[in-house]
């Protein structure tokens, strides 16, 4: 009769556990989370001493929580930032008439990584969070070639690379998102990388560039540096169970 009683617990108890984990995902739904951000990379070290300027520009990530309850989220970020632009007017003569047009060489730097990201469950407003990251920068320049009009209006008649490079890229991040309101899931997102990079050839100003020119990208001269750098970023991030 004991073992019998005995037997009959177990039982109950294995069939009790097995639908608390059957009920799990119900429970708990799976988070999706896709934001943008406004960027500022901040050189370091070496690459500080060659690049004495901050880039500014932009970027987004897509992370999805890897199980329902887990505090742990999967994905990828990107950012897009320029350091310097040099321009180059000039006007010509086309039927008796003039037009006017504009060689532009901007120097940037595109960063892509794969994202790990540990974001303990609170309930309060302000949600910390810790990432890793992993994947590559690739500083570049580009020089386009456009046509002015009047109201500010132009038109883009060539555009072409004059320096690409990719380098290995990995760090880690801290950052700290503030629920704006509920419905939707709307977070304000504050967030800073340090970012360790291998070496790449870029291009910078010259220290003392030519009084007079006819191409931009004659202000410009090529170094290799490490890309070690400081993200600062800020942004919005939507939530919404799946």
């Amino acid at each position: 009769m004991l073992r019998t009683i005995l037997l009959c617990t177990l039982l109950n108890t294995g069939i009790v556990a097995l639908q608390a984990q059957a009920d799990e995902p119900g429970r708990y739904p799976l988070y999706m989370q896709i934001g943008g951000h406004f960027s500022v990379l901040n050189p370091l070290e070496g690459f500080r001493q060659v690049l004495d300027m901050n880039g500014i520009g932009g970027g987004g990530q897509v992370l999805f929580q890897m199980g329902p309850g887990r505090p742990v989220f999967a994905g990828l970020d990107f950012s897009l930032v320029r350091f310097d632009e040099e321009t180059v007017g000039f006007t010509t003569t086309q039927n008796g008439f003039p037009e006017n047009y504009e060689l532009r060489t901007r120097t940037n730097m595109l960063l892509g990584h794969v994202l790990l990201r540990f974001k303990p469950f609170t309930n309060f407003f302000l949600q910390p969070y810790a990432d890793g990251l992993i994947g590559l920068k690739r500083p570049y320049t580009r020089t386009q070639y456009v046509q002015l009009f009047d109201e500010g209006e132009e038109d883009l008649i060539e555009a072409y690379p004059e320096l690409n490079d990719n380098t290995f890229s990995a760090g880690l991040g801290a950052g700290l998102q503030a629920r704006l309101t509920s419905w939707p899931d709307l977070l304000l997102d504050a967030r800073c990388t340090y970012l360790m990079g291998g070496s790449a050839r870029y291009l910078v100003r010259m220290d003392d560039p030519p009084a007079v020119i006819d191409d931009p990208i004659e202000v410009f001269e090529e170094r290799i540096t490490a890309t070690t750098t400081l993200q600062i970023q800020i942004g919005l991030t939507l939530q919404f169970g799946l």
